[in-house]
């Protein structure tokens, strides 16, 4: 059954994001926190009462982003705000008595009994962008800690932490200029990682003049290039609200997918060449070199779209507007992507409001 969490902020929730387990959530809001739920052993979502626990003041602005760092690393979230600067947190035990496992679990020293409290501390504060911060996202495993974060500068900017075992200095690696025209308002507003273990880092930016790019390191040059320029959002009004890059199981294809402020919601899809997926050339027609664009599509959504998603496999996209309504697609076995599921955010007549196609 759906379960409606009391969020306690005061200002719209700006984000939310689930653990790399699905058992702990973590929200971003306009007054400034951060808080974290829990699912207990009932299947309920939790949170703590505890001062700092599970609720602190994360900025001095909005904060407008946030993502789970690998458990690998330990409990990490990252948070960015308008105030211009990404800090990175860490949940430890008070006192210094335990460090936080891989699941959320305080692991207990020697001689200390029973249930240990914990709290989220700052490690480090990113200041380097000089406008507001829109998304901060943490790389996949295999790249290490790295994280990216995209500013209203024109800029993105890729951190990587010196020492895993020391979260305090972090390394400003790379700077990718988005945007010719960084006197927007909103500059660079999105950007997603790809996941996939056996090609080069790459990202897919969003911006709001209405691009979707994709960019690509090049371990000849030792930077980020721009590979490949998608289908954008620019009429009749310019600006990208989200981008999200499907997950790699093994396919022979990627799929991005993106939404505008021109209400249209995309789909990309990016076959895998067989030649050299090292290219270290900026030109945006270049297609080969590991990822050529095969098609786009758009979905046919009544509604515009601020915000997308896919599932652990990439085989479902869901979708959120203003409209209150969550909308789940799947691709037929033609490759047309159609919508599946309706989900409304008012549970007052949920049980007849979800239709499911046939």
């Amino acid at each position: 059954m759906p379960q409606i969490l009391q969020s306690s902020h005061k200002d719209y929730i700006h984000d939310i994001a689930f653990d790399h387990y699905g058992r702990r959530i973590a929200t971003a809001s306009g007054d400034r926190t951060v808080k974290i739920w829990d699912l207990d052993e009932n299947g309920e979502w939790t949170s703590s009462s505890e001062a700092g626990a599970t609720e602190w003041k994360a900025h001095l602005g909005a904060v407008t982003s946030l993502s789970w760092g690998h458990p690998e690393f330990g409990q990490l979230l990252a948070t960015s705000g308008s105030d211009g600067f990404a800090a990175i947190w860490e949940e430890r035990a008070e006192g210094g008595s335990g460090f936080m496992g891989t699941s959320g679990s305080t692991d207990q020293s020697p001689g200390v009994s029973g249930a240990t409290s914990t709290r989220w501390t700052e490690r480090a504060r990113l200041t380097d962008a000089r406008k507001s911060l829109s998304c901060v996202k943490f790389a996949p495993r295999h790249l290490r800690l790295q994280l990216a974060t995209a500013s209203a500068d024109g800029m993105v900017r890729i951190y990587e932490a010196v020492d895993v075992m020391n979260l305090d200095q972090w390394l400003l690696k790379n700077t990718i200029k988005v945007e010719a025209d960084s006197s927007t308002d909103l500059g660079v507003t999105c950007l997603d990682w790809c996941s996939g273990r056996f090609e080069p880092p790459t990202l897919v930016v969003g911006d709001s003049l209405g691009g979707v790019k994709v960019y690509r390191y090049s371990d000849a040059s030792r930077n980020w290039g721009l590979y490949l320029t998608l289908q954008g959002h620019t009429s009749p009004r310019k600006g990208v609200l989200d981008v999200a890059w499907a997950p790699d199981v093994g396919r022979s294809y990627h799929l991005i997918s993106s939404c505008g402020r021109d209400g249209l919601l995309l789909v990309h899809r990016l076959k895998k060449s067989i030649a050299s997926q090292d290219d270290s050339s900026n030109s945006a027609n270049k297609t080969g070199g590991g990822l050529e664009l095969d098609s786009c599509q758009q979905l046919d959504n009544s509604v515009d779209t601020w915000r997308v998603a896919w599932n652990v496999t990439g085989t479902v996209l869901a979708s959120s507007g203003d409209s209150g309504i969550v909308k789940l697609w799947k691709s037929d076995f033609r490759g047309n992507w159609k919508c599946v599921s309706d989900i409304h955010g008012s549970l007052r007549d949920q049980a007849s409001s979800i239709k499911f196609a046939p």
